[in-house]
């Protein structure tokens, strides 16, 4: 298993263009969509760590936290995703600020 399996990224086929990625984040913050944009900066911080870009990741993993600390999560519902990956990353069953605190908290 190679470090970005592991960090549940898909193979590079399989992605879409991280400034797509990048984009559509960008797109979803403004429209104050958290849980996407969430979950889209959640798939980011993963997949430049991946590629070892770490102090990008680290930016995305602290935009993903805070997102994640303004919505609700003290219900299944609240904390669990519809898309089991985003822009080529595998999500967690549950995503909420513990669970990016948990998986990401080397970035934060």
């Amino acid at each position: 298993m190679t470090a970005a399996e592991g960090l549940g990224v898909f193979p590079d086929e399989l992605q879409p263009p991280l400034d797509d990625v990048i984009a559509e984040f960008e797109q979803m913050a403004s429209r104050h969509h958290k849980r996407e944009a969430g979950e889209l900066a959640y798939a980011i911080a993963v997949r430049l760590q991946a590629e070892g870009r770490v102090r990008e990741a680290s930016e995305y993993g602290r935009k993903c936290l805070a997102l994640f600390e303004e919505l609700p999560s003290s219900t299944l519902e609240e904390v669990t995703s519809p898309r089991l990956k985003v822009a080529g990353v595998s999500l967690p069953d549950y995503l909420h600020d513990d669970v990016v605190r948990s998986r990401l908290g080397h970035l934060l």
